[in-house]
């Protein structure tokens, strides 16, 4: 169990690790797509507060309701190397309006070109890619790691950006959001542009931005985990920190966690994407109730993948107050979800509990020979998974290593966490795509960010079939066996 020593087994250098309740190997791998987190959630949970502190009536439970932040707004660029006359002739509303397809926003796209024609809610600014802040260079290998290396060489010669802004009322609807993602796509893809997403430090192609538009009816609820970033890190007294970033787009204040151990900060991070689902359907009730079928349309899983046994699954209520800010935090507002019996590793193991029906445990095992056999074949079976992926026979899944900041360690032990990444495509050096899971140590990135794989650190592959099959992942069978 967690903390249990004997269930840890080697901190080798190059250790592959595996986090959760049973099931963490199957939640790597996302399911068919996002749609079952974009189905509307119902009643069952909802967020409280009063500016930004929850008000609690004379027993001390919490009442009230959350006050939202004043509008829904979002800001994404797009990096261009067309000439000025090109841009020009696409950055206006007018112009984007017309590129609008059900590509970009499903069947609400007149809502959406109606809300263009307000100028206090739809701006379009071309500017010099100079006069805009854009992160150092030094950052690129970090926040735009979906990126191949010469499309990461190109954000520097790209002299012009187009700033697409969105603001609004926060409704189910997230007509802010919706618009924001909808016209930015329709840019980068006329512009062969990139998108740069300043909130969650993310710089995509027009391919994965893709991934994050919204095309769900309306009075749907649009919130999808690809939509936010949730940072997961060790802080100075070993325990784990949980932080949303891109809320805003929602008109919600971001949501932190504290003070579980770092062995619970994945499935955590599940319960924090369940709760920043109930804030974007506009929900202000409190406590946040949470329950596993919550949890599972967000990471869009079935609630049997997700505990043993779903029946005994209890729903959570967490506390939203204010919260102590550190030092690097964003600027944005924030509210600090905690258990009612205070924010300590037993309330938050007990959270766990309550909800998968396990405390979480972690096992750590060298990259033995077992696991280095594996890797090996994975190598050399990988350009044929390669071929039939790019046949469209099935979704491809393939593991790497991704290097641990010295500060999340876990107790000085290794350097790489093993992760398996959603595939988009690959070339003679590697494949590039998004994580498919939260990281338990690798705190620098998050579950959907573009991240690249070398086809040399390969360590494993598995390619979901289109009938519901699959073939390969060897490597999850071995690391199963040791979890249990």
């Amino acid at each position: 169990m967690a903390g249990d020593d004997s269930n840890k087994v080697g901190l080798g250098a190059l250790a592959a690790l595996v986090v959760g309740l049973g099931v963490v190997v199957w939640l790597a791998m996302p399911k068919d797509s996002d749609l079952a987190a974009a189905a509307d959630a119902g009643p069952s949970s909802a967020l409280g507060g009063e500016g930004g502190a929850a008000r609690r009536d004379e027993s001390g439970k919490p009442s009230g309701t959350l006050e939202r932040l004043p509008e829904a707004s979002a800001e994404l660029a797009v990096l261009t190397d067309k000439p000025e006359v090109e841009v020009a002739a696409v950055a206006s509303a007018e112009a984007i309006a017309k590129m609008l397809d059900t590509r970009h926003c499903g069947a609400t796209c007149d809502a959406l070109r109606k809300v263009m024609t307000d100028r206090d809610r739809f701006e379009v600014e071309m500017t010099k890619s100079e006069d805009y802040i854009l992160p150092a260079k030094d950052s690129y290998e970090t926040i735009a790691a979906g990126l191949t290396h010469a499309e990461r060489a190109s954000i520097t010669t790209r002299g012009s950006t187009v700033v697409i802004r969105t603001r609004g009322s926060s409704t189910i609807d997230q007509l802010p959001a919706r618009l924001a993602f909808a016209a930015t796509y329709a840019v980068a893809e006329a512009l062969s542009g990139l998108v740069y997403d300043e909130v969650v430090r993310r710089i995509e192609t027009p391919e994965q931005l893709a991934q994050r538009v919204i095309t769900v009816p309306l009075g749907q609820n649009v919130f999808t985990p690809r939509h936010i970033s949730v940072q997961l890190y060790r802080q100075e007294d070993g325990t784990a920190r949980l932080l949303t970033l891109g809320m805003v787009r929602f008109g919600s204040p971001d949501f932190t966690m504290r003070g579980s151990s770092m062995e619970a900060g994945p499935p955590l991070a599940n319960v924090l994407n369940a709760a920043a689902s109930w804030a974007a359907s506009a929900k202000t009730e409190l406590p946040v109730v949470v329950t596993l079928a919550d949890v599972a349309r967000v990471s869009a899983h079935a609630p049997e993948d997700l505990a043993k046994d779903p029946n005994a699954s209890s729903p959570i209520r967490l506390d939203a107050l204010d919260t102590e800010r550190i030092e690097g935090d964003p600027e944005n507002e924030m509210l600090e979800l905690v258990p009612h019996a205070g924010a300590t590793r037993a309330a938050w193991d007990s959270v766990v509990a309550e909800l998968f029906g396990a405390t979480p445990k972690v096992v750590f095992a060298t990259f033995d020979k077992e696991l280095e056999a594996i890797a090996v074949r994975a190598r050399k079976d990988l350009p044929g998974a390669v071929k039939r992926f790019e046949a469209g026979e099935g979704a491809l899944f393939v593991k790497g290593p991704f290097p641990i900041p010295e500060a999340s360690r876990f107790d000085g032990g290794a350097k790489d966490e093993w992760m398996w990444i959603d595939v988009s495509a690959c070339d003679a050096k590697g494949c590039n795509g998004t994580l498919s899971s939260s990281p338990g140590y690798a705190t620098n990135l998050s579950a959907g960010k573009p991240v690249a794989v070398e086809k040399s650190k390969t360590a494993d592959w598995l390619l979901k079939l289109k009938d519901g099959g699959t073939t390969g992942g060897e490597s999850i069978k071995a690391l199963q066996r040791r979890a249990h």
